[in-house]
Order: C-alpha cells, then structure tokens, then sequence
C-alpha cells in the first residue's frame, strides 16, 4: 500500500477539504457545533499524529467519516458517562445527612480523580479509558494505535499507582 498523504496530497488540502463536511456530519448527530469542531479537531490530530505511517485499505473519504465517527461515539461515551457521573454526585450530596455512605463514596471518587491526576498524560489516558471507560486492552492499542502489551504495562503501573496514592489516603482506612 501507498502512503496516504504524499506531494500531491497534503494533510492541510485534506483538512481542507474535509474538516467542514466533517463537522456536518457529527453536527446532524448530536446537535452542538462546539463539540462537534472538537471532535473533528480530535481526529485530524489523532492523524497528524501517525501521517507518515498511515496507510488506509478504504477510499480516504471512507477513512475520515469512520475515524471521525468513531471519535464521535467515544466522545458520546465519555459525556454519559460525565453526567451520570455528576448527577450522583449532586444526588449523594442532598442525600448527604440520610445516608453517610453516600459521601464516603463521593469522597473515594474525588480521591482516585486526584490520584489519577499524579499519573503521567499517556498513563492517565490508557488508565481511564480501561478503568472508567471500560475499553479492552486490544481496543485501547487500536485507538491509540500502540501494542497491548504497552497497554497492559500502563494500565498495571497505573493501578499500582493509584493503588498506592489511595492507602495514604484519609479517606480509606486501613
């Protein structure tokens, strides 16, 4: 197979080309043009980053709609996931004087969010999307395009990680 982008076909004459009907795209599918820019933003970065070895076994029109749609329904995911997130918390909170455990739960969601901010960006990534997103580790390799061993060491490093952060904590006893 033949490099996708080459001198006759630039990655900017692509972004070009593509980035506005792209944005249609995932526009007519969740209704907000900010999120919908991000999203596509996110796969021509997602691109830039792997240009030079990108080969496509599909028309290039075929590749972008597919890759954008699948950044589409991972950031669909991640915003479920966002709200139930803080409509549990909002609920725990008014349910703070009934019920204690509520708090302590909230309590350890607001530590492994502080722990996971100590890990590196890539760490962080591959942690959150197995552990809160709950992707494979064959389905994070193909997203970040990196091996599932690479992902196996980083999810186990991170665990330990957070695992360790979290002992120390006040929150937990021992």
């Amino acid at each position: 197979m033949a490099k996708v982008f080459t001198s006759d076909l630039t990655f900017e004459q692509v972004f070009k080309e593509y980035f506005n009907p792209l944005v249609n795209f995932v526009n007519s599918n969740i209704g907000n043009w900010e999120d919908s820019r991000e999203i596509v933003q996110n796969t021509f970065m997602k691109i830039w980053e792997v240009k030079d070895r990108l080969d496509i076994d599909t028309s290039l029109k075929s590749y972008l709609y597919q890759a954008t749609r699948n950044g589409m329904i991972d950031f669909i995911r991640a915003s479920k996931r966002s709200r139930t997130m803080v409509d549990d918390l909002k609920h725990g909170a008014s349910e703070y004087d009934e019920d204690p455990e509520v708090l302590d739960s909230m309590m350890i969601r607001q530590e492994i969010i502080r722990a996971m901010d100590t890990l590196k960006p890539k760490n962080r990534e591959i942690f959150r999307l197995n552990k809160i997103e709950g992707l494979t580790h064959k389905e994070i390799a193909a997203h970040l395009d990196i091996s599932v061993r690479s992902v196996e060491d980083n999810v186990k490093r991170a665990t330990e990680n957070v695992k360790e952060i979290l002992t120390k904590s006040d929150v937990f006893i021992n």
